[in-house]
């Protein structure tokens, strides 16, 4: 006897509704009846965005609804505040056919999270939150460098990270060995980076960096491992190999992703036209990009100098190195006078005051009062090492992740609900 599990097909307006016949016998054949269309609609939907200086108020009444309706609708649904919706909030107006007023409204709050609100009588709404799943998968990127990282991964990574979520991959992998390497002036052609992560993937065949698991980025023929570890107990999430932390005192670059125009040493100087030691180091990059204080400490000076540094902001460290920022555009709120500054703060933004032919940061280190190569400077600043009663711990999680990055690039670890 023929089992029968009937499927059904929306349409724009109807439900197309299909037999499918399971065989009676092993290995038999399947096939299908069309029944044509049934008599059953799908409700017309009218969408609509949130423009640039509108409020919800004037979106929901141009969807049709009264002002008593809007008033109704907002007070039952307190998860959408009229003071702090933005533009480009999706909306579908949801109506018995064209020519009827809306009967409900479906507002997309996020990718995965969209509000179902539908008129239950004329004074009151009824309201459902949606939360739409995303399972979480492990993958392995291999990539080499031929001009820079971001050419590496984005090349390397368009099966498994497609479109903008490359960028994230580009960044999470960048902030990993922001301690460690200055990846604007250390990669050379021939390096290579591997790296595991957990990938989320969503609605819309939305794509997201979770976590970096693992990574290992060779500069210069030397491989540099990371492995994220996490207990309670410590402090930084990614240790090398030999189980110490990669997070340390100083960032490698106040300037993310700038390119280094001028090292330190002997240079000929571009407007005094004549050879000289260049004292700090040059990064190229966007007028406006934001320059970041690359240790802990205090402004102890904030100044402007049109025959020299222009503005220029110093950094004292509580290990007594200054670390100096010059030709700035503009100072931030944490560049001035006194201010205390933690790793990262941005304090001022890449310009060209000052001697300077075009925009870019003139970055300088100071050990005991004399200019120092940031090179040298950094070379013997070490991490944190991991507690012995972790180590066992992170010695198998380190093989396991060893494992993985040995393997082909791909779909590693397989989320549940696959």
């Amino acid at each position: 006897m023929r089992r029968i599990l009937p499927l059904a097909v929306a349409a724009v307006g109807t439900l197309a509704v299909v037999l499918l016949f399971r065989p009676s016998e092993p290995g038999g054949i399947w096939f299908a009846r069309s029944l044509g269309e049934s008599a059953v609609t799908v409700p017309p939907t009218d969408p609509d965005t949130l423009g640039q200086g509108e409020t919800l108020d004037l979106l929901l009444r141009r969807g049709g609804l009264d002002g008593a309706a809007v008033a109704q609708l907002v007070a039952a649904t307190p998860m959408i505040d009229p003071r702090r919706v933005r533009p480009g909030l999706a909306v579908e107006f949801v109506r018995p056919n064209d020519s009827m007023p809306a009967t409900g409204v479906r507002f997309k709050l996020a990718i995965d999270h969209v509000v179902h609100v539908t008129r239950a009588d004329s004074a009151h709404w009824v309201v459902r939150e949606e939360r739409l799943p995303w399972v979480t998968d492990t993958v392995v990127v291999h990539g080499a460098v031929m001009s820079n990282l971001y050419d590496a991964l984005d090349g390397a990574a368009q099966q498994t990270f497609p479109g903008s979520s490359r960028n994230g991959l580009v960044f999470a992998i960048a902030d990993v060995y922001k301690f460690r390497v200055d990846l604007s002036r250390e990669l050379q052609v021939g390096d290579s980076v591997s790296a595991v992560v957990e990938r989320m993937r969503g609605p819309e065949s939305t794509t997201r960096v979770a976590r970096v698991l693992a990574t290992r980025l060779f500069v210069a023929g030397r491989p540099l491992e990371a492995f994220r570890y996490e207990t309670p107990a410590t402090r930084n999430l990614f240790y090398d190999g030999a189980g110490k932390s990669l997070a340390t005192a100083f960032l490698r670059s106040p300037v993310e992703f700038a390119r280094v125009t001028s090292g330190f040493g002997m240079r000929f100087h571009p407007i005094l036209q004549i050879r000289r030691v260049h004292q700090g180091v040059d990064y190229g990059a966007v007028g406006g990009t934001p320059v970041n204080a690359i240790g802990d400490g205090t402004v102890i000076r904030v100044a402007y100098q049109p025959t020299g540094y222009g503005n220029v902001v110093d950094v004292r460290h509580p290990n007594g190195m200054v670390t100096r920022y010059a030709h700035l555009s503009r100072f931030s709120a944490k560049g001035r006078q006194g201010a205390r500054v933690i790793q990262g703060d941005v304090i001022g933004y890449v310009g060209k005051t000052g001697l300077a032919t075009a925009a870019h940061l003139h970055f300088e280190m100071l050990v005991s009062g004399r200019q120092t190569s940031p090179t040298v400077a950094l070379r013997n600043v070490d991490g944190t090492p991991l507690p012995s009663a972790a180590k066992s711990a992170f010695a198998l999680q380190r093989r396991t992740m060893l494992e993985l990055l040995g393997q082909a690039a791909g779909v590693v670890r397989r989320a549940a609900t696959d």
